[in-house]
């Protein structure tokens, strides 16, 4: 696979069987004005800097189309049943609109069951909602936007090994069991990475901690890795402490490109990072509740872009071109396709 200098990698859609869409009608009874549409978000825990950078990117694309937004954090990252109990609550409230980010797949099925009841909207973005839960709670889905994890991990695996040579041992470090995300980047990866041999994957539970432990167990029985692929950065950082503690100098993959992974990657203590842009799939959760609350006719997914990051372009990923000071990461470094912005009326 021929990479240009930043990586950019094509991007395929999301398998029609891993959401309950709606397809694009919405559940708006009438067109409303931008300054009276209400916006309600739940996301995971802002103990990861990634979702930091999708609740920035809500935030400001709420104000600048003048629509207002409440953004609500499960309590950790991993804590689906506060998610949970965040999304019921508001789902009794009213708003013409909620932008979801399941932490389990399944854990917030029933809250959005609720809300489909009541004939409101709902946008999903990063991590897809389990089909078949969302169809027992009798749930609807009215667009999805983000990243082809299978896709990204895929690139990654295609990327180590032309670095490392084919058929080297690799060790991999999953986050939550059970979890979508990370088993399509694991998997994406093992396919990208092909005839290699994988030790793993481990779930570290998206903890670096964790992933220290992890990898540092991995190294002692297999004094042959030639590389790890972690699912994403907070434990790509937790590898890259057992390595440098080894005295290793092998390759580290993880996924997100989070501020704190793209200054180890500056650094080198970590290889790369497949990069996603937060900011952008929370844009596009505010612009697809605006087009549905105006009426309007929502794309049903879009695929978010990506980039791997490594020496060649640490650079240019690190410049933060926002006026607020916030996630450097906001914008990919090159073009993609956001369906959204101009089907908004304004009004």
């Amino acid at each position: 696979m021929k990479l240009n200098r930043f990586v950019k990698v094509a991007l395929v859609a999301v398998a029609s069987s891993s959401l309950l869409i709606a397809g694009t009608t919405t559940s708006t009874a009438a067109t409303k004005k931008l300054k009276s549409i209400r916006v309600a978000a739940v996301v995971k825990g802002l103990d990861n800097p990634f979702f930091i950078g999708i609740k920035e990117g809500i935030e400001e694309t709420a104000l600048k189309y003048g629509v207002y937004a409440n953004v609500q954090a499960a309590p950790g990252l991993n804590d689906d049943i506060g998610q949970a109990n965040k999304l019921d609550s508001l789902a009794g409230q009213n708003y013409d609109c909620y932008i979801v980010i399941p932490i389990s797949s399944n854990n917030l099925s029933q809250a959005i069951g609720k809300i489909t009841k009541k004939k409101k909207t709902v946008i999903n973005i990063d991590s897809p909602v389990d089909a078949a839960s969302l169809k027992a709670a009798g749930g609807k889905i009215t667009s999805f936007a983000g990243t082809d994890n299978f896709a990204a991990g895929k690139a990654g695996g295609e990327k180590m090994v032309a670095a490392i040579g084919a058929g080297k041992k690799i060790g991999l470090i999953a986050g939550l069991a059970g979890n979508v995300t990370s088993a399509a980047r694991v998997d994406g990866f093992k396919a990208g990475a092909a005839g290699a041999t994988f030790v793993g994957p481990v779930n570290a539970d998206w903890d670096t901690t964790k992933a220290l432990d992890a990898a540092n167990a991995m190294i002692t029985a297999n004094k042959d890795l030639a590389g790890f692929f972690a699912a994403n950065d907070q434990m790509a950082q937790g590898v890259g402490k057992a390595i440098k503690a080894a005295g290793l100098k092998i390759p580290v993959y993880g996924v997100d490109g989070i501020a704190d992974a793209l200054n180890e990657v500056k650094a080198g203590s970590i290889t790369a990072t497949i990069s996603q842009y937060p900011y952008v799939m929370g844009q596009m959760g505010v612009e697809a509740c605006i087009i549905a609350a105006q009426g309007g006719k929502v794309p049903a997914q879009t695929i978010t872009p990506y980039y791997i990051i490594d020496s060649a372009n640490i650079t240019a990923a690190l410049t933060n071109k926002s006026t607020r000071g916030y996630f450097p990461n906001q914008t990919p470094p090159g073009t993609y396709t956001n369906p959204y912005t101009k089907l908004i009326k304004k009004n």
